[in-house]
């Protein structure tokens, strides 16, 4: 083999390589594209909050704004869980020491898609209790809207004293199990935690 053909064949084969190179960073940036792209970006807040008594039970009701975005949405479509997790405390007010408190609750919900049904199950994890819709839209706003969840008898509430509740949001997305995550590998796990949202309880 003369030289000509000896340079011809490494110039090939350089090209190659850098034909290559090239392919997997554009790979590579596809992937952490993805990855980023399915962040729980925006807005996210607790609008407002309440407890009402019925029946001699305090109720907690809270609005929230959820940070979804389109990819979001589509991971959720293929079956991404989507879990909301509310942290309900209230505190007695006390001079002088530190503020005493009276009950604590943690509240959990979790969206999924379900494909054999076809619709969207949001399960209540504290209560087993769950309601399917048949769009993505109809079941995040749902989500955000918490209604009626039963926290505190009224016994425990004296007459004349300040009471402070205070309610903060937790969101996970892309927690799934091992088993799945093999098959879901372009899928982040992200979290985020809104601030507290604070009132006087009217008692």
């Amino acid at each position: 083999m003369n030289v000509n053909a000896n340079l011809f064949i490494r110039t090939v084969s350089s090209g190659a390589g850098r034909a290559r190179t090239a392919l997997r960073v554009a790979f590579l940036s596809l992937v952490c594209t993805l990855a980023f792209a399915d962040g729980l970006d925006g807005r996210f807040e607790v609008r407002s909050a309440d407890l009402g008594l019925k029946e001699g039970v305090y109720h907690m009701n809270a609005r929230l704004e959820l940070p979804i975005t389109a990819a979001v949405r589509k991971g959720l479509a293929d079956g991404v869980p989507l879990s909301l997790q509310l942290e309900l405390l209230i505190e007695r007010e006390r001079r002088l020491i530190p503020n005493a408190t009276v009950a604590e609750l943690t509240q959990r919900y979790q969206l999924q898609y379900n494909a054999v049904s076809a619709r969207y199950v949001l399960r209540n994890v504290n209560s087993g209790e769950q309601e399917s819709f048949a769009t993505v839209d109809d079941a995040l706003l749902s989500m955000a809207q918490v209604r009626d969840v039963p926290v505190l008898d009224k016994s425990f509430i004296e007459p004349q004293r300040h009471y402070d509740a205070s309610v903060r949001a937790k969101l996970d997305y892309g927690a799934v199990p091992l088993t799945v995550r093999i098959l879901m590998f372009w899928v982040n796990d992200w979290h985020r935690e809104s601030e507290w949202y604070t009132w006087t309880l009217q008692n």
